[in-house]
């Protein structure tokens, strides 16, 4: 069987699909699977091998000129598929497989802009985390082959390879916490306001051993927050040395954001500190971790451009602080 799967962003997205890929791949071992990603996530893939990358051109897909030249030279490189799994559900995504002429194309039951017009097994659709989302697409296609339990979450990277990071941890008596204050510059909306991470760290920091973890959108925060705190910041790591890393940690803390979800595939247990984001879609598997809100009357909700944040300003340290117990996991480090 020759499997096409399309997923072409974003970071946590992608993250989100990959235990029904896995499962996919579980199911049907003799299969070709081929991902279909943006360029700026091909890394996302390294881990797993048995997934064959084609990739789109981010800059050409984002030019409204060339956009359509780009999709047609895609479908091209999976013109042989016999059928393909939409994982995003927008136009762009849907009419690569069109394109190709796949014989067989399913849809996760996201059709934004008419792309389950482009479908020929769309399924229904429904309010769930984009991870069941995700495995129910992967569980209806195996039914459909006479295979069921394809729909089960599994932490898909919680023992592959990874590269080692070095030395991160020292207390080996304390359960070891990761805090991730950024996000996105796109996704700022969704962090948690910076005083109260300082307050965070001060009462956690005599009973967990404490990291921070920050990206180039913190860069500025790298001298001041750990010299603020006491606590160490994780050093520059790249992508798969960041999630060892995390691997080695009993929780990690963060906003919606891509590192929550990186912890979630891992095997981590996660704390998702949420605003305007809906916990159902943007939610956890079952047994993955516990999400925080205030559940305001304004929440969640899509405004970018909120001043307020009162949604995530009321989410007060003391609560936090007192969701964390973090039991110490065995450690290969």
């Amino acid at each position: 069987m020759d499997l096409v799967l399309l997923r072409l962003s974003a970071l946590g997205d992608i993250l989100r699909v990959l235990p029904a890929w896995a499962n996919l791949r579980e199911a049907f071992p003799e299969a070709r699977l081929r991902a279909v990603v943006e360029d700026r996530h091909a890394f996302l893939l390294e881990p797993l091998p048995w997934l064959e990358p084609v990739l789109v051109r981010r800059k050409r897909l984002s030019n409204p000129l060339v956009a359509l030249a780009e999709l047609k030279r895609v479908a091209g490189l999976i013109g042989d598929a016999e059928v393909s799994l939409d994982f995003h559900g927008i136009l762009k995504a849907a009419l690569i497989p069109r394109l190709a002429a796949v014989p067989e194309r399913w849809g996760d039951g996201v059709t934004k802009e008419f792309a389950g017009s482009l479908q020929t097994r769309p399924l229904a659709f429904r309010h769930q985390t984009r991870y069941d989302q995700a495995l129910g697409l992967a569980e209806a296609f195996g039914r459909s082959r006479g295979i069921p339990g394809l729909g089960r979450f599994r932490p898909v990277l919680e023992r592959v390879e990874l590269p080692d990071p070095g030395a991160i941890w020292a207390q080996a008596s304390k359960p070891r916490l990761v805090l991730v204050p950024g996000a996105s510059r796109r996704g700022a909306i969704k962090r948690w306001p910076l005083r109260h991470w300082v307050t965070l760290a001060r009462l956690l920091k005599d009973r967990c051993d404490l990291r921070w973890s920050l990206g180039p959108e913190e860069e500025e925060l790298r001298d001041w927050l750990p010299e603020a705190t006491g606590v160490p910041a994780l050093p520059r790591l790249g992508f798969w040395q960041l999630a060892s890393a995390l691997r080695q940690a009993d929780q990690v803390v963060a906003p919606d954001t891509g590192l929550l979800h990186l912890a979630v595939v891992l095997g981590v247990p996660a704390l998702g500190l949420y605003g305007s984001s809906d916990p159902v879609v943007a939610g956890l598997p079952a047994g993955a971790g516990q999400i925080l809100r205030t559940g305001i009357s304004c929440s969640p909700c899509r405004e970018r451009a909120c001043q307020r944040r009162q949604c995530l300003e009321e989410l007060s340290p003391d609560q936090v602080a007192a969701a964390i117990v973090p039991s110490p996991r065995p450690h290969c480090d």
